[in-house]
């Protein structure tokens, strides 16, 4: 099994040139020393950490685990404080990303990248997207990249560096064309949306795709469960990577190796953390928590411990490829998106994943909870890819009772399962905001 090929990356940037070994205890110094910088720079360029971390000084930190007594940033910060986080002149700005939820009142996040900060993405991928594509291969892009800077963009950049052409697609809108281009351009990788990817493996025309055209995908901008990364391998007989990263982390946070076993994270760019969500206080390998995280190396707009809402955990222990780096568990959805049930039992959009997507046929779906009197009511709308094959509603509903929580909330009668919807509306899911439950009330 080969070695990620992040470990070499970032002992370059740590150490310098090469033949040094990079050690945990060294990257430990790497990231207290930018920790540092970053404090320094912030503290004289940015008018809310000014503010924020008034009376501290980089003096205060002496271990990268002293980063607990800092406050913590969070995404209401950014909303309503957004230009204040700027520690650069407008005109260092070479991209603005404007975040918002579609159909809601919240007001926007705008993220500010210099041409330094979007080099660093650059970098990252290049050396990321070596972990499983090789010179002379071709990369379609199923991701946004008409504008310069986009995610597709700076990919496509990253993979001519490393001597891969990088074809960018766009978000899928037509499935079908979308399988003819990977035949017709001779496609060995796809990175693309979750649900994007199934879709096109349970298209009627997916069969036209050989076993072992596709030799590897790469999933990013949503959960990955591994129902779908499952069904992917059966039927392209291709490896799947997940990579975990967010716009307010530059795009790019770790991506996995080929042991599957968590996401190795950019560590010289990156000071990541898992904290109690209710406490804040830091958590130790192995537990689960929200993911925080702090820039180490971003001129426009640093961020000093950002709150993601996203759970996962280090994972204890060494990663069986070798690296001394560490590995984060896959994201299992975030804080304020899971649901507690009637019952008391907690309910997230990964539970509906792991048991629907085992289902054939089904590529996408909205699930909706409705707060009834006494009563929970699940109403589930599928989005099937064909409806050939297509399972009778009462498996779906049998394969929704195996989800614990929804096992537990019927038995006791506390939440009743509605019928099955199928919908023939595009199933196009575009990696601007995270699939969630719907909840609402009776009310409405």
């Amino acid at each position: 099994m080969r070695k990620t090929p992040l470990e070499s990356w970032i002992s370059r940037k740590i150490l310098g040139l090469p033949g040094r070994e990079l050690t945990r205890e060294g990257i430990l110094r790497y990231q207290l020393e930018k920790l540092k910088t970053v404090i320094d720079y912030v503290l004289d360029k940015s008018p809310y950490y000014r503010e924020q971390l008034r009376g501290m000084s980089s003096n205060d930190l002496q271990h990268v685990n002293d980063i607990s007594v800092l406050p913590m940033t969070t995404v209401a910060d950014l909303q309503h404080k957004g230009p204040q986080f700027l520690c650069v002149s407008q005109s260092e700005v070479e991209r603005v990303v404007t975040l918002q939820f579609p159909g809601t009142a919240e007001s926007p996040r705008r993220i500010y990248f210099s041409g330094n900060d979007l080099e660093l993405t650059i970098d990252f991928f290049h050396h990321g997207m070596t972990t499983f594509v090789q010179p002379g291969q071709k990369v379609l892009i199923l991701m946004p990249g008409d504008r310069p800077g986009s995610v597709g963009d700076l990919l496509a950049k990253a993979l001519c560096r490393a001597g891969v052409q990088g074809v960018v697609h766009g978000i899928v809108q037509d499935p079908a064309l979308t399988i003819r281009n990977i035949l017709d351009w001779k496609i060995d990788c796809l990175v693309g949306i979750p649900t994007q990817v199934l879709a096109l493996a349970r298209h009627e025309k997916a069969d036209e795709i050989p076993s072992g055209r596709i030799k590897t995908v790469l999933l990013s901008a949503d959960y990955v469960p591994s129902s779908l990364v499952k069904e992917l391998r059966r039927v392209w007989q291709c490896k799947v990577f997940g990579h975990y990263g967010t716009t307010e982390m530059g795009f790019g946070g770790g991506v996995e190796c080929e042991a599957f076993a968590g996401y190795h994270l950019r560590e010289a760019d990156l000071l990541f953390e898992i904290v109690d969500p209710i406490s804040g206080l830091p958590l130790p390998d192995g537990q689960p928590g929200e993911i925080v995280f702090t820039t180490l190396s971003r001129t426009a707009m640093p961020l000093v411990r950002y709150r993601t809402g996203d759970l996962s955990k280090f994972l204890p222990g060494p990663c069986p490829c070798g690296t001394v780096l560490k590995q984060l568990e896959k994201v299992r959805g975030k804080v304020n998106e899971m649901v507690q049930l009637r019952s008391g039992d907690w309910l997230g959009i990964t539970d509906f994943d792991e048991a629907l997507f085992t289902l054939p046929v089904i590529v996408n779906y909205v699930a909706c909870l409705t707060r009834a009197h006494d009563v929970d009511r699940l109403e589930l709308v599928i989005y099937p890819g064909s409806y050939k094959n297509l399972p009778e509603p009462e498996r779906i509903l049998e394969t929704l009772t195996s989800v614990p929580a929804i096992s537990h909330a019927t038995e006791t009668r506390q939440m009743i399962l509605e019928p099955i919807h199928l919908s023939t509306e595009n199933w196009i899911t575009t990696g601007v905001t995270k699939r969630a439950i719907v909840l609402k009330h009776e009310k409405e």
